[in-house]
């Protein structure tokens, strides 16, 4: 015969204990103590409430095993007086313990939860691979300290965010028996920044456009006025083959002049928008940026590389967002890493969107850059990249040590 989890044993002995127990003067003593620090207090079962045995005189009789059932009701009772969900759940992945407002949380009851095993009920029937990569990580105990946010579904189907941490479960022994999570509920904070980027990124697209049209008008006005002039008068030198030396200095300085006028007319209008990414795509605007740096930067190799069958998948707004970040990473190599070499990858990975750019140069230390506190432009370059990662729902991960160059990794899920 099968043995019987742990906890239905430790249930049973709890019920067993109650029975000789009185309730009402330890649960008035911890509602007061609980008001007196400001902290909610849910209304919980007179059994679920903390015992007042170890205030007996003749607690030094109880069996040991009784006081550490009274200590784990007592525990139980603190837990329950908390709004946030709490959840216990053991090694082999069985759910042993539910406060109240976990189950009111989720619409499911202590009895259908507790024994259960993973996947849980409240874990969605359609998670994505990184939920469910996120939601291993609390079955081994590896939330990080700011904690992890999932997606949990209710009884009824609704779903919502929830912003997990983790603690060990142990034993008397100090050894590690389970993990216990606490979850709070952060939809209305989902949802507002959610409208914040949608906002957000109607605001960049708006910018975008006008962009492109002030870049049109560049390119067909007054760069073609300018072509003009450069040709006309190339003409008249060409006519006036007697004129004076003195004369055609002064021509062909003016033609030089015009030259630069429209090379800079067309870097204007490039930065403002690239025209290539309308015409070609995404990747190809990707190579011909890095073509044009290498150009610029002679010392600087970049490397471009694409994991990617076609970027038809990739919304529009987001490929200028990529092809920005990309532009801001190469500024930001060529001006301050002293790096001679720097890839582009661009991936993706089912409904993941990677963007690597690494180099081989000089490196930084992360913390004093972003503090402002060596280099400034190079701070704003980098914080600039994490804002406009973060606008579209992205996350964003530097690597740098000095010394040994430098790694940024911007990731979304499509």
């Amino acid at each position: 015969m099968a043995q019987k989890p742990a906890y239905e044993e430790l249930e049973k002995k709890i019920k067993l204990l109650e029975s000789k127990i009185s309730f009402k003067q330890a649960r008035e003593s911890i509602k007061q103590s609980l008001k007196k620090h400001d902290i909610p207090v849910y209304e919980t079962k007179e059994t679920e409430m903390a015992v007042d045995v170890i205030g007996q005189k003749d607690a030094e009789k109880q069996p040991v095993e009784q006081v550490l059932i009274t200590e784990h009701i007592f525990r139980r009772s603190i837990e329950e007086s908390i709004p946030s969900g709490i959840a216990g759940i053991d090694l082999n992945g069985y759910q042993i313990y539910v406060n109240n407002a976990f189950c009111d949380m989720l619409g499911w009851s202590e009895e259908e939860l507790i024994g259960k095993n993973y996947p849980f009920v409240y874990f969605p029937s359609k998670a994505t691979d990184t939920d469910a990569l996120k939601f291993e990580l609390i079955l081994k105990g590896q939330v990080p300290p700011e904690g992890i946010e999932l997606i949990f579904e209710r009884k009824n189907g609704l779903q919502f965010y929830g912003l997990v941490t983790s603690s060990d479960l142990t034993d008397n022994k100090g050894e590690t028996i389970g993990y216990l999570i606490s979850v709070a509920d952060i939809t209305l904070q989902k949802d507002a920044e959610k409208a914040l980027r949608e906002l957000s990124s109607r605001l960049i697209n708006a910018q975008e456009s006008e962009r492109k049209h002030i870049s049109q008008n560049l390119h067909d006005s007054i760069g073609g006025k300018l072509a003009g002039i450069k040709y006309s008068l190339e003409k008249i030198l060409s006519e006036y083959g007697k004129t004076s030396e003195q004369l055609r200095n002064s021509i062909e300085n003016v033609i030089n002049i015009t030259i630069n006028t429209i090379e800079e007319t067309q870097r204007i209008y490039k930065n403002l928008h690239p025209a290539i990414l309308d015409d070609l795509g995404l990747c190809p605007a990707l190579r011909n940026l890095c073509s044009e740096f290498m150009g610029v930067y002679f010392h600087l190799s970049i490397h471009a590389r694409f994991e990617i069958s076609g970027d038809s998948s990739i919304p529009e707004s987001m490929k200028i967002l990529i092809y920005r970040i990309t532009q801001e990473a190469l500024n930001n190599i060529a001006k301050h890493s002293k790096a001679d070499k720097a890839e582009v990858i661009l991936a993706q990975n089912g409904n993941m969107t990677e963007l690597t750019i690494s180099d081989n140069g000089s490196g930084f230390d992360l913390d004093d850059v972003l503090q402002n506190q060596t280099d400034q432009h190079r701070s704003i370059g980098l914080k600039s990249i994490k804002e406009r990662t973060m606008l579209f729902g992205g996350s964003l991960e530097i690597k740098s040590t000095p010394g040994k160059g430098t790694t940024i990794q911007a990731t979304w899920d499509m």
